[in-house]
């Protein structure tokens, strides 16, 4: 606390002039105050003790990347010409602290001006894999040594881990055709290669290992691949009602689901035998909803699918569904952007049960249970909250102090924009 020295008061010559009353809403003390109203009062909980927090220097252009125990961000290069950018490699803190400290990077790599990072992946004791889309390049896959940047070996091609001890590679080019492949992780040696006229990719896992590689092709037909020797496993032929070039597919459990002309079909992963079909509008999107499908169409209705059947339970309109179960769903209406309108809904009739305001929702790497908001107060930070299908309020959980928004998390470690362009960090109360 700063102390003024006032001197000694004398009784004034004239009267003083009237003052106005100092508004409670614009003295940063004030807004402080009300800002440990809010999470007193909201989460009801004691104040929390020291976590580890730190500061990240970067600017309005950088782009983070949460990789475990390190931390990246691309940033442009000061003072350099054509857009140049740069990555740098930061350890994630251990210990608590305080308040926080600016971090300083381990190694910087040198990108392109139009480079941008797709997916980056800690693995074994020293790895760090990183998947790049590079001008004039395309797809490429790196692998790192974490600790000084040093590259151990380089492939064409997107990544995709698992715990096979292998890496599952898939070139893209709009105007080639799309190579698969797999090298092994330590040495990068190829272990298998096959070119396709693929439009869609993706995989199936079991056990934490990729068991199955799932295209669509330019014809439509949906194909299943060996991920050990890249084999064809298993075929289906598009039909007449089925689009032909670009088809999207997805694979959620043991399920592969593919858009047609009226909605959505459904096969087994093995042997792709067809389990049901729905009628309706062409679909642009299913995700998982706890047990159960949601269906997004053209229309911008969301369906509510049993996995099981393809039976409509439910449906809701304009409103994405980002999780779900048998009894109610938590839903975001994006209209309000930059923020979400978040809600409840009844599964049993599709309407609104409860209202939870406007937050903006925190991106995640690792598909939690539950959603992470922010709510900024102005000069002072970011409440964090947990929405949870399971309670019947959002939980307070949290003050990030000078963030405000363009959050992310993954594990227990959050990042978000703060005011003055860099990002900070925290460690994610429970």
């Amino acid at each position: 606390m700063t102390l003024i020295e006032l001197g000694e008061r004398t009784e004034p010559t004239d009267p003083e002039p009237s003052r106005r009353r100092r508004r409670f809403g614009n003295s940063p003390t004030a807004l402080v105050l009300v800002a440990l109203v809010v999470l007193l009062t909201l989460a009801g909980a004691a104040p929390a003790g020291p976590r580890m927090q730190a500061i990240l220097p970067s600017s309005l252009a950088a782009r983070v990347y949460l990789t475990g125990d390190q931390i990246l961000t691309v940033v442009p290069v000061p003072g350099a010409t054509y857009g140049s950018q740069e990555l740098l490699a930061y350890r994630r803190p251990e210990r608590a602290a305080g308040s926080p400290h600016q971090l300083t990077p381990l190694w910087r790599m040198p990108m392109g001006p139009f480079d941008r990072v797709e997916t980056a992946e800690r693995v074994d004791d020293f790895g760090l894999v990183l998947s790049l889309f590079r001008e004039r390049v395309g797809s490429e896959t790196l692998l790192l040594d974490s600790r000084t940047g040093q590259l151990r070996w380089r492939k064409p091609g997107f990544a995709t881990l698992d715990a096979s001890g292998r890496v599952q590679l898939r070139t893209y080019d709009a105007e080639v055709p799309i190579t698969f492949a797999a090298v092994e992780l330590a040495g990068g040696r190829e272990l298998w290669s096959v070119s396709s006229k693929a439009t869609w990719v993706t995989y199936h896992q079991r056990d934490a290992t990729i068991d199955a590689v799932v295209i669509s092709t330019v014809t439509g037909d949906i194909e299943v691949l060996d991920p050990e020797t890249g084999a064809l496993r298993d075929r289906v032929r598009a039909t007449s009602d089925e689009p032909g070039g670009y088809r999207r597919v997805w694979v959620i459990g043991d399920l592969v689901l593919a858009d047609n002309s009226q909605g959505v079909v459904a096969y087994d992963i093995d042997g792709l035998v067809r389990r049901w079909r729905t009628a309706g509008s062409p679909i642009e999107s299913v995700d998982q909803c706890g047990a159960l499908l949601c269906a997004r169409d053209i229309d911008r209705a969301t369906h509510v699918l049993d996995p099981a059947t393809g039976a409509v339970l439910w449906s809701v309109d304009d409103v994405y569904l980002l999780r779900a179960d048998d009894r109610r769903a938590l839903a975001a209406d994006y209209r309000a952007i930059p923020v979400a309108k978040v809600t409840t809904i009844d599964a049993g009739t599709g309407r609104i049960a409860v209202d939870h305001g406007t937050w903006d929702l925190v991106d995640e790497v690792d598909h939690a249970p539950y959603l992470l908001g922010t709510r900024s107060i102005p000069k002072v930070g970011a409440v964090l909250a947990r929405l949870d299908l399971t309670q019947a309020q959002p939980r307070r959980i949290d003050m990030l102090p000078g963030a405000v928004g363009n959050c992310q998390y993954r594990d227990d470690l959050i990042a978000c924009r703060r005011q003055n362009g860099d990002f900070g960090l925290w460690q994610l109360r429970d």
